[in-house]
């Protein structure tokens, strides 16, 4: 379980567009954590199934991260681009690179976290494939998030798993 590994798979697997499409979709619709989505595939595409003791603790120990860091990082990050006319474009756009910059430093550290606590609740490899395996970890995680499964959720989980 190297945290550099699962660092580079998920700049693998989010460099898909369809990919990142849908954990953003999940993330903007269902507050979804994306690094949490990606670590299921990860674990997967390793051979491990994720329980739902696995997804709960992940999401328990990296909760005060993206509260206090995460999410107000994107937040500043996003109005930058939409707001603060007065500001000239360039400037703007290169605060917005430095912010993304410190921004995926602070996912790494938040995949670290997962890493850690997620290596506590497997068991052992599965010979199930790992569209399989993701395909359930994803629906727990989904099913987590809201009490109905919605078609764009759907949609957005078939996208993940097409991405493996």
């Amino acid at each position: 379980m190297n945290p550099d590994d699962f660092w580079e798979f998920s700049l693998a697997l989010y460099c898909r567009e369809a990919v990142a499409n849908a954990c953003l979709s999940l993330q903007e619709r269902r507050g979804a954590d994306v690094n949490l989505i990606l670590a299921i595939c990860w674990l997967a595409r390793s051979g491990y199934a994720v329980r739902e003791t696995a997804i709960e603790s992940a999401l328990a120990a990296i909760a005060p991260w993206s509260e206090a860091i995460l999410r107000p990082m994107r937040t500043i990050r996003r109005r930058l681009g939409a707001e603060f006319a007065e500001v000239g474009a360039n400037q703007r756009q290169s605060i917005k690179h430095g912010l993304l910059s410190v921004e995926l430093e602070a996912e790494r550290i938040s995949q670290q976290k997962i890493v850690a606590v997620m290596a506590d609740h497997l068991d052992g490899l599965s010979t199930e494939p790992a569209r399989g395996l993701a395909a359930v970890g994803l629906d727990l995680y989904l099913a987590r998030l809201a009490a109905e499964n919605h078609a764009q959720d759907r949609a957005d989980r078939d996208a993940i798993l097409a991405g493996l």
